[in-house]
């Protein structure tokens, strides 16, 4: 009997190209020139419980540490809710944190630190997650409307209603909002600076809206280009940004196989999360101890003071006082304090330091960068590093801040170094920085 034929399967071994180590090896590269464009971070950021938290899961993830701990932040201070806050002078405030989250469209990881982060929130609130973290800010209105009141409610006269009044709003392409905000007769602006005072967004328009509280936490994600491009003078000087907390972030690692921190370890650390999130949700007003009330008084003087940026990163940064002690009590609350402790500050102090070098750093791209490789260039004989320190900058900038502006020009192309040893041969080079030698045409790569 004829055996019927068998089916012919192909084998093909797979095809891994010869230069995969080099290509790998390159892309290590390429992270390891992101991370060294960022500002310096001060490790004194993640001695907090949050840092603490960042820390059992960033081996697994490619996202830039401090956009996790930030996402984490924002909701932290969402989900503590209305009772604890503390004073500044007259004005309550509630423990709202904005981070604007800073990267390129791919290098910056800004929706893996989202992911990374949500784990751990969803395994300390699965029910918030899916019912008050949402999307799609477009008009004032709009988020009024969340928090309005119902005519039942309204004859309560102010009374409490029960309602939960949290939201978490993730905006992955805050580009977009942005230009939701320009269009005319748009109220989010405005609508937006009140509800970061945790207060009243009722509505006089024709369909008034009467919502007399709110507890809103947002956390955007955008490019440097996109955020420099669609920002206006206007927009800065109108203080809707100087609510927000920039942070530049970078792809922390190169992890091709990573699945993520083990099911077992995020659902402990949620547990943990969730209990402290409780814990704190008691408290009422937080102040200070005695040391902690010595250490403000120093960063208030240190925030609150110009420090001589272009007019743009001063405006971006005039909230670094409040943005400092609501992120301070953040972690005091999630440490089940009645008062703020040195501790508190020192981890809130850093980050805010970090937020106003990344505010420096989304604008030296279009602004310091282009005048200081000018002047570099105007001299033949070049230009040292002291010279760049004390004739240029004034010695008003911070050395680690030089440094990252001079790399970024170099990488870019536009200047070069020399290392000049001293003529006694004894002692470290004089760096004297040049503007670039331009290529010959026939030898630019395409």
């Amino acid at each position: 009997m004829t055996q019927p034929a068998r089916p012919v399967r192909l084998l093909r071994e797979p095809v891994v190209p010869t230069d995969v180590d080099a290509a790998e090896a390159e892309a290590i590269a390429q992270v390891a020139r992101g991370r060294a464009e960022l500002p310096t971070l001060d490790p004194a950021v993640m001695d907090c419980y949050l840092g603490h938290l960042v820390h059992k899961v960033e081996a697994t993830s490619e996202a830039d540490p401090v956009a996790v701990l930030a996402s984490l932040l924002c909701f932290a201070g969402v989900h503590l809710g209305q009772g604890p806050h503390v004073r500044a002078g007259d004005d309550p405030h509630p423990l709202l944190v904005w981070p604007l989250i800073v990267g390129r469209t791919s290098a910056g990881r800004k929706g893996t630190s989202w992911s990374t982060a949500k784990r751990l929130i969803t395994a300390a609130d699965t029910a918030f997650t899916h019912h008050n973290i949402k999307s799609g800010l477009s008009s004032g209105e709009g988020l009024a409307e969340r928090f309005a009141l119902d005519d039942d409610e309204q004859q309560l006269d102010g009374a409490d209603t029960g309602r939960d009044l949290r939201l978490m709003v993730m905006e992955a392409e805050w580009a977009g909002v942005m230009a939701k905000m320009k269009r005319e007769g748009n109220s989010l602006s405005a609508i937006l600076r009140s509800a970061w005072e945790g207060g009243d967004l009722s509505t006089l328009t024709v369909a008034a809206r009467v919502a007399p509280s709110s507890h809103v936490g947002i956390l955007a994600h955008i490019t440097p280009a996109e955020f420099r491009d669609k920002v206006s003078a206007s927009d800065m000087a109108g203080g809707t940004y100087n609510r927000f907390l920039p942070l530049a972030v970078s792809r922390s690692k190169f992890l091709p196989f990573s699945q993520g921190a083990p099911t077992d370890i995020v659902a402990g650390l949620g547990n943990g999360f969730a209990d402290r999130l409780d814990e704190g949700a008691r408290l009422g007003t937080l102040g200070f101890t005695g040391p902690a009330a010595d250490l403000w008084r120093a960063l208030y003087i240190e925030f609150a003071t110009d420090h001589g940026d272009i007019a743009v990163v001063e405006q971006f940064v005039s909230r670094a006082v409040p943005n400092c002690l609501r992120i301070a009590a953040i972690h005091a609350a999630l440490d089940g304090q009645h008062a703020i402790h040195p501790e508190h500050l020192t981890a809130a102090a850093a980050l805010v330091r970090y937020s106003i070098a990344s505010a420096r750093a989304i604008f030296t791209d279009s602004s310091v960068l282009a005048k200081l490789a000018a002047w570099i260039g105007a001299d033949d004989q070049g230009r040292t590093k002291a010279a760049i320190t004390s004739e240029y900058f004034r010695r008003n900038t911070p050395a680690d801040e030089i440094n990252r502006m001079l790399h970024k020009l170099l990488a870019a192309g536009q200047i070069q170094v020399t290392k000049i040893p001293p003529a006694s041969g004894r002692g470290r080079p004089t760096e004297v920085y040049t503007a670039a030698t331009p290529q010959h045409p026939a030898k630019e790569t395409k």
